[in-house]
């Protein structure tokens, strides 16, 4: 204690400098600094729409290529036979009320029949204007697009459509399967970024046409090349390896920043402009502030010292626990949880049980194709494993061995290690390298040491192993 007291105290003077020195140079440079800080704030706020608009846009998108890789939507297509129309439409129509999307559809590659979640809307036809889209799609080399346009079947309600080629085993079109997203969706998160933020923020492509915007008139009709402000410039604002670039029109005594963000997933960029103005005027206002914080900080710093002082060591007793891929914990956790469950065992506690898990094949895996790959086969499958006994406990035994407790009877245990181990045989990674899993567990019984339990369930692998693998056996 009186050692981290010592910590403490020498933490709190090198801030205390530190502080002096900040507020010193502060007032000495303070125009570099606002600016740089005006430039931090305006890409965090960027950033963060980024991150909203990205993740409810990008949902969509994996909506659809969940449905073009439905293999009950690609074998309803192979056969297409009309007395089973309402077989897709009910399909439709179950995506549209699990996810809410203003439209869902899909088109046959056959029959060109387009159905929504109504049913049957119509026969698309190269000869309508409006089918033109669908023949543009099929001759591009993606597999999803959006496209921004007017939803026929719903009162020509401006829509961002996600369309996606659905293709069978050897890559042969079978039709275009999609969601709608209604324009004011996205208008009103854009409405809320821009009265929460104060900017103002919209969508493009890559060629600068506005594909989302809050004015419904910019819509397709305005191309933002053509503004002065994003013209002057020119091709760097729709980098695409950059995460975010930044532009600050010199004209306006660095009081406005352009800043955009390439989102892949959509092939658009989000465009953001602030005018930071009023911003740069409040941290003037806070440099006179700085001082006053320093006493404060001094008063709590000690405090804040020992908490993070104390979390590091509590950070530091976890990492002591993990292995050493980073995703389950080690032998070391298994062991102590095991010890801590085998100590509370009695008449009133819940039965509970022990397994082995060990990967099949796994060594031709590294002696064919390094152990590179053989790692990225075991964070795979400790990421599987993690996912469906998140309510019990996983380690790394060793190697390709894992080990854990499962808070079930026997009978159940062995249920739940069977998913699994369903789930591990119909992964397409693991397939592709003929990973399977062989399990042995066994349920505690009171008079169990940690010796005892282990070496049942050891025995109940090794059955799982002699009598062909990829099997559970319950011992």
């Amino acid at each position: 204690m009186k050692q981290r007291n010592k910590v403490g105290l020498l933490i709190s003077l090198i801030i205390l400098i530190g502080i002096v020195a900040i507020v010193f140079f502060s007032f000495t440079t303070y125009s570099k600094i606002i600016k740089d800080d005006v430039l931090n704030i305006s890409k965090l706020t960027s950033t963060n729409i980024y991150s909203e608009i990205n993740n409810e846009l990008t949902k969509p998108i994996f909506v659809s290529l969940t449905m073009a890789n439905d293999s009950f939507v690609k074998q309803w297509l192979q056969l297409e036979e009309p007395q089973n129309n309402q077989l897709i439409t009910d399909y439709l129509a179950g995506i549209r009320n699990k996810y809410n999307y203003h439209s869902v559809f899909l088109i046959s590659a056959k029959s060109l029949n387009y159905f929504h979640y109504n049913g049957l809307f119509k026969t698309i036809s190269p000869q309508d204007e409006h089918d033109q889209w669908y023949y543009d799609f099929i001759s591009q080399d993606k597999l999803y697009i959006l496209d921004v346009d007017q939803d026929q079947v719903d009162n020509q309600r401006l829509t961002i459509f996600i369309n996606c080629k659905i293709l069978d085993d050897q890559g042969n079109l079978l039709g275009v399967a999609g969601v709608g997203i209604e324009m004011t969706y996205v208008q009103e998160l854009l409405e809320n970024f821009e009265r929460d933020y104060d900017l103002e923020a919209f969508l493009v492509d890559e060629e600068g046409l506005i594909q989302a915007h809050t004015d419904p008139n910019l819509i397709k009709n305005q191309n933002i090349n053509d503004l002065q402000s994003y013209s002057v410039i020119g091709p760097d604002l729709y980098n695409k390896t950059d995460t975010i670039n930044v532009f600050n029109d010199d004209n306006l005594y660095n009081q406005q920043y352009i800043i955009s963000h390439y989102i892949e997933e959509l092939d658009w960029y989000l465009i953001v402009r602030k005018d930071t103005s009023e911003l740069a005027q409040s941290f003037n206002q806070q440099l006179y502030y700085d001082l006053f914080v320093v006493i404060l900080v001094l008063a709590s710093v000690l405090i804040i010292v020992q908490r993070i002082i104390n979390k590091n060591d509590n950070q530091m007793k976890k990492l002591a626990l993990l292995d050493n891929l980073g995703i389950l914990s080690n032998r070391k956790d298994f062991d102590e949880n095991l010890k801590t469950t085998l100590s509370q065992t009695g008449d009133d506690q819940p039965l509970w049980s022990v397994f082995l898990l060990d990967l099949d094949h796994f060594k031709d895996v590294n002696d064919t194709h390094g152990h590179l790959q053989g790692d990225k086969i075991l964070k795979h499958v400790m990421t599987l494993c993690k996912a469906a006994l998140s309510d019990h406990l996983i380690t790394r035994w060793g190697g390709d061995e894992f080990s854990g407790i499962i808070y079930l009877p026997g009978v159940l245990a062995t249920e739940k290690l069977e998913a699994l181990r369903l789930e591990i045989v119909n992964d397409p990674l693991l397939s592709e390298f003929n990973i399977t899993v062989s399990i042995g567990v066994t349920q505690a019984i009171d008079i169990d040491t940690e010796d005892t339990i282990i070496r049942r369930a050891d025995q109940a692998l090794y059955e799982s192993k002699t009598n062909g693998k990829n099997q559970v056996t319950l011992l």
